[in-house]
């Protein structure tokens, strides 16, 4: 039974899936990627794999550039080489912070690291910052893609505010 429920998403989402070349029963040849990754130290996790067997590769760009409270102008690029390749100390802190096994599977705003958690969560990392991009796959794709949501700021580093502020 698949992870990630594609048939949930919504029309317009999935003509941006579309448009970047991902079609229903994609699947890619994982090794590429994980087994460089894990050895860095990352552990995947079966929705790991399963998200980079079905988008790995693929860069969607925003439907919506204008999000609730941040600018969505980049694509969600999912390229786990460019987010976790010398970024495990990244990882560790993002484990450490929110507790789970946290894979790379891409990159968003800013060129921040994006880690799917085994058991759903997708966040994103980065100049001292992590955000809640969704608390499933499917979710994440949402907010990465049609800014259907305010961005949650989850955690700043010590002395840094958090970005978006909670009230903006």
């Amino acid at each position: 039974m698949p992870l990630i429920r594609f048939d949930s998403l919504s029309e317009d989402l999935l003509e941006a899936l579309i448009a970047s070349g991902w079609s229903a029963g994609r699947k890619v040849d994982t090794g590429q990627w994980v087994e460089p990754l894990e050895g860095e130290g990352y552990r995947s996790h079966p929705l790991a794999e399963e998200v980079l067997a079905t988008v790995g590769g693929l860069s969607i760009e925003p439907v919506n550039r204008v999000g609730p409270n941040f600018m969505n102008d980049e694509p969600y690029n999912f390229d786990p080489l460019a987010a976790g390749t010398g970024q495990r100390d990244l990882a560790i802190e993002v484990e450490s912070v929110l507790d789970g096994d946290y894979f790379p599977i891409g990159e968003w705003l800013s060129y921040s690291s994006v880690f799917v958690e085994a058991r759903g969560r997708v966040v994103a990392a980065g100049m001292g910052w992590i955000w809640e991009i969704g608390s499933t796959f499917e979710e994440s794709l949402g907010l990465a893609v049609c800014a259907n949501r305010p961005l949650i700021c989850l955690y700043s580093d010590p002395g840094l505010d958090p970005w978006p502020r909670p009230d903006s």
